[in-house]
């Protein structure tokens, strides 16, 4: 429960739409009980005045009117309640998105590398949205219960002492009891319904991005498999669930059963004793029968509870996770140059040591190569520079500030970093440029378009820089997917490039213009080149080679 609760105080700045929600369902249940009650007494009072003879002296225009306005009433407060209710829960809910957005934006340059993309994607809308049962499904209903079931106790009490104690427990047991109960048994099943969901849209997502793979493979029926079981065991657990909403839902009904036969057997011992009229009786049973939809829905609602826990849970943990970098307040202005320095870095990765004693000094301006296999730690040597990560021992200063002293988005105002992963946005070419500079303009973009190499290929398309590249560029080749980062490279314009393999995957004539381009941007910026291959090498005046995260001698 304390995930739960731990989610509430975003609900503080929506209560007034969550209290008027409740107002306006109390309203739409008090009007159903009262419109039934009312209903059986001017029919049984109607009868009984016809029979009586005084059916000429019976006031049949105020309980019409009445039963009327009731239903209007009714129908009225049930399309407010709908209306209140979720748009309280759509307001709470964009509020804990945006919460759990703010919270994963430290967390984006390293700690979420460590997640799998469709299981974060799973946590940012379908465990999110399973929050709306918080509210809508328990909180709004519980209230609606107890104040509804005190009201009815209360209303019987005037009739007949014994029949309201006798209803108020039977309800009781049926909003509480039960509801335990089957959140009991519910919560294990409830809770693995998410768990499952989560992991059938995890295959799911990547049995359609490794469709092509897994063909070449022959290991789609396999993998579909997988998929399948998966799937059936969703299925399993949703059917038990289902069985045991409907054994709650059976066993609430047979509590109002009981309650009715309870109150037809107090009510004929009234009338018999001369304290209540045939009219009075209508009104015990009718409202007895009606006050059980107060507590119809809670069973359901604490048996499904366990899948809300869990979906908090998950959310939560992610939300709550420590960034790999500790962000200064206060922080200090970026310095006038832009020397780096590292000075005896040190980093591992859990137990394993990646990068050992590092000492560097790169002057502005400077072009230097670093070589060496895969896993050496030449990547992780750029990610400690832009802050995915801190080192662990040793410091990297920027002209003479230490970078973890600088604000991050300045610090990463300075840096351009092209890669063989620069990733591009389901947009347009314009739309995947402009996230370098926003407000460039469209000299500015014609320029970035020409340094980029792109004159040609935009011209060919009939939609210009407006044609939609799809997700991560999959509508252009991967040359022409590089030239658009190159691009959006030249409109950031920074002082300090980082290039990280930048040339992989490309064809040889592809290869020598990215080169070319960017031999005659680095020319006054400084520059830091890593690689496992000669191709690139001229571009830099001097050579590292690392080897096991060491340097182990300049080339």
């Amino acid at each position: 429960m304390s995930d739960l609760r731990f989610f509430l105080h975003l609900f503080k700045p929506h209560a007034w739409w969550l209290v008027g929600g409740i107002v306006l369902a109390l309203l739409t249940a008090f009007s159903t009980i009262a419109l039934l009650t009312l209903s059986g007494w001017f029919i049984s009072a109607s009868a009984i005045a016809g029979l009586g003879g005084d059916i000429l002296l019976f006031n049949f225009m105020l309980p019409a009117a009445q039963i009327r306005a009731l239903a209007i009433t009714r129908t009225l407060g049930r399309y407010g309640e709908r209306l209140v209710t979720h748009e309280a829960t759509f307001r709470v809910l964009t509020e804990i998105r945006v919460w759990f957005f703010a919270q994963l934006i430290p967390l984006a340059l390293g700690r979420l590398a460590e997640s799998r993309s469709g299981d974060l994607l799973t946590r940012m809308t379908a465990d999110i949205d399973a929050l709306d049962a918080l509210y809508l499904r328990l909180i709004a209903p519980a209230v609606v219960a107890a104040i509804g079931i005190t009201a009815v106790t209360v209303f019987l009490y005037g009739y007949h002492p014994l029949i309201s104690f006798s209803t108020a427990i039977l309800l009781l047991i049926a909003s509480v009891v039960i509801p335990l109960i089957f959140n009991r048994l519910g919560k294990e099943s409830s809770a693995a319904t998410v768990t499952l969901s989560a992991s059938l849209r995890l295959r799911q997502l990547e049995l359609l991005q490794g469709m092509t793979d897994l063909l070449a493979n022959q290991a789609y029926s396999r993998f579909s498999d997988s998929f399948a079981k998966n799937s059936e065991r969703l299925i399993e657990t949703e059917a038990d669930n289902n069985r045991l909403t409907a054994l709650s839902s059976a066993l609430t009904l047979l509590l109002s059963q009981l309650a009715l036969l309870v109150a037809l057997i107090l009510v004929a011992l009234g009338y018999k004793e001369g304290g209540l009229s045939g009219a009075d009786i209508a009104i015990v049973l009718f409202c007895v029968i009606a006050a059980f939809e107060l507590v119809q829905p809670l069973p359901q609602a604490m048996q499904m509870l366990g899948k809300t826990q869990a979906a908090a849970q998950r959310v939560r943990h992610l939300a709550t996770l420590t960034p790999t970098i500790e962000i200064a307040s206060p922080t200090k202005a970026l310095p006038s140059c832009y020397d780096l320095h590292l000075c005896n870095v040190s980093f591992r990765y859990s137990q394993q040591l990646v990068l050992k004693n590092i000492s560097l000094t790169i002057p502005h301006g400077a072009k230097i190569g670093i070589i060496g296999a895969s896993g050496s730690g030449k990547t992780t040597l750029l990610q400690l520079l832009t802050r995915h990560y801190d080192p662990q021992y040793g410091e990297i200063l920027l002209g003479d500030v230490a970078i973890n002293q600088l604000n991050h988005d300045e610090l990463l105002s300075c840096f351009g970093v092209l890669s063989q992963r620069s990733q591009l946005f389901a947009a347009t070419i314009k739309d995947n440029l402009l996230i370098a500079k926003p407000l460039a303009t469209q000299k500015e973009l014609n320029e970035a378009i020409t340094f980029g190499g792109l004159t040609q290929f935009i011209g060919r398309l009939p939609d210009g820089i407006n044609t939609w590249i799809g997700e991560s560029g999959a509508k252009i080749s991967g040359g022409e997917a590089r030239r658009i980062a190159l691009a959006r490279l030249y409109l950031k314009n920074p002082p300090l490039l980082l290039l990280d393999e930048p040339t992989e995957g490309l064809d040889a004539d592809t290869e020598r213009d990215v080169l070319t381009t960017l031999a005659s941007f680095a020319q006054d910026k400084t520059l830091v080149m890593v690689t496992h291959r000669a191709v690139g090498l001229e571009l830099v005046d001097v050579l590292y080679k690392m080897k096991q995260g060491e340097f182990r001698h300049e080339i």
